[in-house]
């Protein structure tokens, strides 16, 4: 049986991923897995977790009531301050200043009448129990009241990847805040928004019977949880950060065969479940070769040679092998400047621009612009294999091809 003291949206996610996992985190059976649940939690975040951390808390500070005016020059101010505390390279502390500014030119003049900044719904040692029984915690970024008394619940994401309505609509953070606001206010409309800080806001608007739907379904991923016994580890995208990799025994036999060990001769001599289950390893061995390359690459860089040193004295050998650290660059154009120079009709046969860049502008474009860039868009029609094992839902990732 596995310790389950509350669900969170993390931690329903990862017990659906990968049940190994999540007891190797939640509740450690050995001292190896104490020891790497204590790295994992004290390893330095990446540049772009700590730009979100960064403008999370200032975004929090500046929104809480009883503080100075929250003018532009204030959450400037907060910016600075964060980042001084959680400091990040030049070209990220710059990505969340100007994301910030795009952000307040967007949303900071709106009037608002504040609830409660950084909501807690329970603790990690007293969880909020749902009245169905299901132990529950987190936090609510920003509570705010409308004039018509609706209650909005909203969390600041600055993600990279837009969110489509229809992730927000099935997302089980919302699920979850939504379900514990109507027990907080059972008498308010209710609607819940991810503030996406990069693009615009999403918001979701469930009725009663979905809102009693989901804590069904949350009481039962969580019966489901508690009795697990000897769970298994699942192999997919996410054991790339996962630190639990060294003592998992589904990773070490990824990592002791060799790549052409997981292959069968051919296609033709393995059925169709054994197939899909070499797929999805090829995956996740892509996936963890691609963190072990990266963590070897930087021992190089900083512990062989030293990120600091000339080049011409980035040379090393060994008894089998021999490695450089040589000077090499990129070569990029500034769209806009190319297109003034050559003819439209050879732009066009230059330049593509994907969806991703396009949906980072359309939330600062006037809306008729907005409209317009996309009637322009081109769409190919395609097909994809969603492969995921079962038992998981429509919502769950899988293996996509």
């Amino acid at each position: 049986m596995v310790k389950v003291p509350y669900l969170s949206a993390s931690r329903l996610k990862m017990a659906k991923d990968c049940p190994w996992q999540y007891q190797q985190k939640y509740d450690p059976p050995s001292d190896d897995a104490i020891a790497l649940k204590w790295k994992g939690e004290h390893r330095d975040n990446a540049q772009a977790a700590k730009v979100g951390t960064n403008i999370h808390n200032a975004l929090e500070e500046w929104r809480r009531p009883g503080g100075p005016k929250p003018t532009g020059k204030r959450l400037r101010e907060l910016y600075e301050a964060e980042n001084a505390k959680n400091e990040v390279d030049f070209d990220f502390y710059m990505d969340g200043k100007n994301m910030l500014k795009r952000w307040f030119d967007r949303r900071g003049k709106e009037p608002i009448k504040v609830v409660e900044v950084e909501m807690a719904f329970g603790s990690h040692r007293a969880p909020y129990v749902l009245k169905n029984g299901t132990p529950v915690f987190g936090f609510i970024d920003l509570v705010i009241e409308h004039e018509d008394g609706t209650i909005e619940l909203i969390d600041y994401e600055t993600q990279r990847a837009p969110m489509t309505q229809a992730e927000a609509n099935s997302n089980v953070q919302a699920g979850i805040y939504l379900t514990v606001a109507r027990e907080v206010w059972p008498d308010r409309p209710l609607r819940f928004s991810f503030d996406l800080t990069r693009y615009g806001v999403v918001t979701v608007v469930w009725d009663d019977e979905r809102i009693a739907d989901f804590a069904n379904w949350l009481k039962a991923q969580y019966e489901w949880i508690k009795t697990m016994t000897d769970p298994k580890p699942s192999i997919g995208p996410g054991c790339q950060w996962c630190v639990y990799t060294e003592i998992c025994p589904k990773a070490q036999e990824l990592m002791q065969k060799g790549a052409w060990d997981l292959i069968a001769p051919s296609v033709e001599d393995v059925d169709l479940d054994e197939m899909l289950d070499e797929l999805a390893t090829i995956k996740a061995s892509q996936a963890m070769l691609t963190k072990r390359k990266k963590s070897i690459d930087n021992f190089i860089k900083d512990e062989v040679f030293g990120r600091d040193k000339h080049p011409d004295e980035c040379v090393e050998e060994t008894d089998g092998w021999s490695v450089e650290w040589r000077e090499s660059s990129s070569v990029t154009y500034i769209p806009s400047e190319v297109q003034q120079l050559v003819p439209p009709a050879v732009f066009g046969t230059m330049a593509t621009i994907s969806k991703s860049a396009v949906d980072r502008v359309l939330p600062v474009l006037p809306e008729n612009v907005a409209d317009a860039v996309k009637r322009s868009a081109i769409i190919k029609p395609s097909r994809r294999l969603i492969i995921k094992p079962k038992g998981r839902s429509d919502n769950d990732d899988g293996v996509k091809g």
